[in-house]
């Protein structure tokens, strides 16, 4: 049997989410006007979301901030029956997209540019430079 289940994570800037999702060629749908997007899960389990992730099935991932972070909440295992997707390979994924997105802008901001940046399956190594 299918259900939701939710993801805690350390997201919380819904901009660099959007900008990490955009990135990755993942589309999203956003809440209007304190509308709320319906996320599809098994058997018209459906939730209400602030934004609506499409991992690339009919079944998407809800995210809703809760405190000061975001949750993403889905079907997990209807996902991966029909897009071959692992929860934890998709949410490491958005997560690595996010971090990089949120670091750029900080080093964007503080007058920093990238001289070097290496990426390997588990990090990213930037060397970045300011002149003074």
């Amino acid at each position: 049997m299918s259900h939701f289940t939710k993801v805690k994570t350390k997201i919380k800037n819904i901009e660099m989410l959007k900008l990490a999702l955009k990135t990755l060629g993942m589309s999203y749908e956003e809440a209007i006007e304190n509308k709320k997007v319906i996320v599809k899960g098994w058997e018209k389990n459906n939730l209400e979301a602030d934004l609506s992730i499409n991992p690339g099935c009919s079944y998407g991932i809800a995210v809703n901030k809760v405190n000061d972070e975001y949750e993403l909440n889905a079907d997990w295992w209807a996902i991966e029956t029909y897009t071959g997707k692992t929860q934890e390979d998709l949410i490491n994924k958005i997560e690595k997209q996010y971090a990089y997105e949120t670091i750029m802008d900080k080093i964007k901001q503080q007058g920093y540019s990238v001289v070097t940046e290496e990426e390997s399956k588990d990090q990213i190594k930037l060397v970045v430079r300011r002149w003074a």
